[in-house]
């Protein structure tokens, strides 16, 4: 008998019950925090909607590629929330170069706490950013951004447009995806789906506030993204999808898609 696969099968039932018991303790306390939220929701006549974005050390993708595809949105009444992870390059610099007060940068005193797996790393990485972002955003309507992503020319017009004719408090569509430099493939569909959704495709009400990112949501094996859109469903959020193309996801460090 391998006594090591034998102990770390054990570990990971006993980490997956844990992760079911807190999740169904957290559902309850979601449901109620969303009746609450319903009840005191009072939403402006043009929306203001805040653009999160966490960054680290990005600063010229950032501002060349990501900060410009939200300045040209047809929807202009928005903020837009950067936080950097704690950033050492020159992010504050080149942001200050843009004129326009809507976007606000806040760098973070120290890097947040990730686990040293890189594996386990990735599905957490730039939780803490997000989190700060959320808490510094005032609009009534949030959209995720990536660093290093894009949003289409009608990101926020399309989706909060279809979010409020049908009553949605969250909103997704789909993004071109880059597998490889230079080849791409549709991603998103309805309902609801693990690795059908991408961060930068959806919308949600600031009602939604009080679900923040959870840091440890590797320790479920989840990426912190999923795991906040599958909370937000579990507490009863109603949610929609729109079959149109709202961003472009990029590998690293490659060229604007044409």
């Amino acid at each position: 008998m391998n006594f090591n696969l034998t102990a770390q099968y054990l570990l990971s039932k006993i980490s997956s019950y844990k992760c079911g018991i807190k999740r169904q303790l957290e559902i309850r306390k979601n449901k109620l925090l969303l009746e609450r939220a319903r009840k005191i929701y009072k939403s402006r006549k043009e929306p203001l909607v805040s653009v999160i974005i966490p960054t680290y050390n990005r600063a010229q993708i950032l501002t060349e590629r990501t900060i410009p595809s939200i300045l040209r949105q047809t929807y202009q009444n928005f903020e837009v929330i950067i936080v950097g992870d704690h950033c050492k390059d020159n992010t504050s610099e080149l942001i200050s170069k843009i004129d326009d007060k809507r976007i606000k940068f806040y760098n973070l005193p120290k890097r947040g706490k990730y686990p040293e797996d890189p594996e386990q790393r990735w599905l957490v990485a730039g939780v803490a950013p997000v989190n700060k972002a959320i808490e510094l955003s005032s609009g009534d309507w949030i959209a995720p951004l990536d660093d290093d992503d894009e949003f289409s020319e009608e990101h926020i017009e399309i989706l909060l447009k279809h979010a409020l004719l049908n009553d949605y408090e969250m909103v997704y569509g789909k993004v071109n995806m880059e597998i490889k430099p230079g080849k791409w493939h549709e991603l998103g569909s309805y309902p609801l789906e693990y690795c059908k959704i991408s961060r930068i495709s959806a919308i949600y009400s600031s009602k939604l506030k009080f679900i923040k990112y959870d840091i440890n949501s590797w320790k479920c094996r989840e990426p912190a993204d999923w795991n906040t859109w599958k909370r937000m469903k579990e507490a009863g959020a109603r949610i929609g999808f729109i079959d149109k193309i709202v961003g472009n996801h990029y590998i690293e460090g490659t060229q604007k898609k044409v």
